[in-house]
């Protein structure tokens, strides 16, 4: 009888793992940004960066099309840029830039939020244009951060 005992707590003790152990992986699945859960992320972080009088607040159908054309543009060119770049820990992942070639991301995203606030996409055209570009530039520098 001890031994059929000990078969079964050990086999409940298995099952009981099993299920625990299914549950865990499913949670931590669940907590994984998606793609396209990352792109808004940094899309918004970008435009808000860029147009702090907005205080943060999402964006309405009544608001300016330039708002919406200018958050469109930036979402395009940041869904471009974003890699999935490993985490610290073994097996996981998250949503970001290459930091290789970070700087450049950065400047092609300034490059769409010029072009849509000036059209003739000429930021060299003046000294005055190219501070304003540089401006620009230095607002969206971000640290490295994750989620």
């Amino acid at each position: 009888m001890k031994s059929v005992s000990k078969f079964s707590a050990v086999c409940v003790l298995a099952l009981a793992l099993a299920i625990a152990g299914t549950n865990l992986a499913s949670a931590g699945s669940r907590d994984l940004e998606s793609r396209t859960q990352a792109v808004d992320r940094f899309t918004d972080w970008f435009f808000y960066k860029v147009n702090p009088q907005l205080g943060g607040r999402k964006l309405r159908s009544d608001d300016s099309s330039a708002y919406i054309r200018e958050w469109n543009a930036i979402r395009s060119t940041v869904d471009r840029e974003m890699i999935a770049t490993p985490g610290d820990c073994v097996g996981d992942a998250y949503w970001d830039f290459d930091y290789r070639s970070h700087g450049r991301s950065l400047d092609r995203i300034a490059d769409t939020i010029w072009g849509i606030r000036d059209p003739s996409g000429d930021k060299t055209r003046a000294d005055i244009s190219k501070q304003e570009w540089k401006k620009l530039r230095n607002s969206i520098i971000r640290e490295h951060f994750c989620y």
